[in-house]
């Protein structure tokens, strides 16, 4: 799967342009429309709209970046940001064996969980030194439903949209990946704290995503 372009929504929109514009240097569009800011990330577009300053949205994404580089990028995005200790790995970098692959977290002004992950399967290397060039694209999104309705809205998206299972993740009672390491969806009921928080509880927010599954377009939106 691969996550082409994902809507989101802020309170902090002139921060977050200050954040992913200037301290993290991506590319930023000039777009078209007031109280929009747009953010090239390698192969993908995260975009985000201005919503009332008494509403906080909250969001869980990743970006991929090349499969040698994490020691690299946790010295870069150091410089740049508070990366979130992991007391489980005793580091910053997150070891997610299974997954073949390694993380490290922090959070954007908004207070969304921001991740980048180096996937050792991709064999995604570089020889240059890391930098922001290096984000390849938004390879997971976090998506939450109301608890009574998770395990029917899961079926929906393995149904209706497009998704399968991410084949190195067993379907979790409160957890599901689907979807490849390209792009995955991080599914979970409300009230699931993304990882690696405890105190930041999913919600749903609104949000539209625009992805491509084989050669077939798809989108989804709540």
């Amino acid at each position: 799967m691969q996550i082409r372009e994902l809507t989101l929504k802020t309170s902090v929109i002139r921060e977050l342009y200050d954040f992913y514009g200037g301290i993290l240097n991506f590319e930023i569009d000039e777009p078209s429309e007031k109280n929009k800011l747009i953010i090239n990330a390698g192969n993908s577009v995260l975009i985000f709209e201005a919503c009332a300053t008494d509403v906080k949205p909250l969001y869980h994404f990743a970006f991929n970046i090349p499969s040698n580089k994490i020691e690299e990028a946790r010295d870069w995005l150091k410089e740049r940001v508070d990366l979130i200790w992991l007391p489980d790995y005793e580091s910053h970098v997150a070891d997610f064996s299974g997954w073949h692959a390694k993380s490290l977290y922090f959070l954007d002004p908004a207070g969304n969980i921001v991740e980048f992950i180096s996937r050792f399967d991709l064999n995604d290397m570089v020889r240059t030194p890391f930098s922001e060039l290096q984000i390849r694209n938004i390879s997971e999104l976090g998506i939450v439903f109301p608890a009574p309705a998770y395990k029917k809205r899961v079926e929906e998206l393995l149904a209706c949209h497009g998704m399968s299972w991410f084949n190195k993740q067993e379907p979790q009672e409160h957890f599901c990946a689907l979807g490849d390491d390209q792009g995955l969806f991080i599914v979970v009921p409300e009230s699931h704290f993304w990882y690696p928080t405890t105190d930041c509880p999913a919600s749903p927010s609104p949000l539209k995503v625009k992805y491509l599954v084989g050669s077939k377009s798809f989108s989804f939106r709540q």
